[in-house]
């Protein structure tokens, strides 16, 4: 999916997201304006660059801007305009430019942010602008390279909620620390921008944000901890540091999860002599990439345990599950991960992975 249509289906359509809309055009707008470089410029018209009434009183190509945060019309002679971040990183996270006119080493930067940024509990991740590739590359703490441009992009919001003010003046106060340490100037997102795009963000993951559980329950004999190992292990499934057993795909994505109905942890040395009463399988739809297949896997293991161990298959209100039941969720997967792919979303995606944590 091309950048701009990716961000079209991020802040799709549907009154639930409207929020994000209005907060992705405020900033999208006055980035614009700042921005005078046009490299990688659409050829097509860019609804999310052109809101209603924006520039309606300037000149085609002017620019009106605080002195503050005025910026060259033009790239300095031998220095190339910048591409953009990622679609992504500009649609989900607040991102502080920084420029070190006389280079810095991006590892060290990096490494040098942590005592900083240790109370932001919000994922960063750093960018180096790589002059020779013409392209933002990501930045670790082993990095040896030297930049003049580095970005620094805090995700707004996540399963948690959006960020707070605090943890945004927390996040600004740490990249001006550590700016000052290495004589660099950054260059933040305006606050109540940050604020209102992290407010829509949430209304967007929130509005997609689903999760499916089944449960096995025990008849009269509870089961058995050793033989639910071994039915759940021959299915594929492997016992993890959480107490929850996971099924992985080829690239170790968990796809669902099964665990004690009593929220107890299952663990090696348990399972021996544990009698349970009853598993949950769990099925986190947003991060899996093909929801319908990962389902019938998930019911499929958990008829054969029903079947092997006398038990029986019910929903969250102990009401036995029916083909009718089950039929009825799986089209239900099926047409919520159709949305998501038709808001740019792809489930399973490393940006819903983001969104989804």
């Amino acid at each position: 999916m091309a950048g701009n249509e990716l961000l079209y289906g991020l802040i799709g359509s549907g009154a639930g997201i409207v929020v994000l809309v209005v907060g992705y055009n405020a900033w999208q707008e006055r980035k614009a304006r700042r921005n005078a470089e046009k490299a990688f410029r659409s050829e097509h018209r860019d609804v999310l660059l052109e809101g209603a009434g924006a520039g309606a009183d300037m000149e085609p190509g002017e620019r009106k801007e605080p002195a503050s945060a005025r910026i060259p019309q033009q790239a300095p002679i031998g220095r190339a305009a910048e591409p953009e971040l990622a679609v992504e990183a500009r649609a989900i996270d607040a991102v502080a430019h920084i420029e070190a006119p006389a280079g810095v080493v991006g590892g060290a930067l990096v490494q040098g942010a942590g005592g900083p940024l240790s109370q932001v509990h919000r994922a960063v991740r750093w960018f180096g602008f790589d002059d020779g590739a013409h392209d933002w590359v990501p930045l670790d703490a082993a990095d040896k390279r030297s930049f003049t441009r580095v970005c620094a992009a805090m995700q707004l919001a996540d399963r948690r909620g959006p960020v707070s003010e605090r943890e945004l003046d927390a996040f600004t106060s740490a990249i001006q620390r550590v700016c000052d340490q290495f004589m660099a100037v950054p260059r933040f997102m305006e606050r109540s921008e940050a604020l209102s795009l992290a407010q829509g963000v949430d209304q967007f993951c929130a509005a997609l944000d689903i999760q499916i559980a089944v449960n096995v329950v025990a008849g009269p004999q509870p089961f058995a901890g050793t033989k639910l190992r071994g039915l759940t292990e021959a299915a594929g499934l492997r016992l993890e540091a959480d107490g929850c057993f996971h099924a992985r795909d080829d690239a170790g994505l968990s796809q669902f999860v099964l665990a004690n109905s009593d929220a107890s942890m299952f663990s090696a040395d348990t399972l021996r002599s544990a009698s349970i009463s009853g598993v949950t399988l769990s099925l986190d739809v947003p991060r899996v990439s093909a929801g319908v297949q990962v389902f019938d896997k998930m019911i499929a293991l958990s008829r054969q345990i029903a079947a092997a161990m006398q038990g029986q298959l019910v929903d969250d209100n102990g009401k036995p599950l029916n083909e009718a039941s089950l039929g009825m969720i799986r089209s239900q997967i099926q047409q919520f991960q159709e949305q998501m792919h038709g808001q740019g979303v792809a489930p399973g995606s490393p940006l819903a992975l983001r969104l989804f944590v």
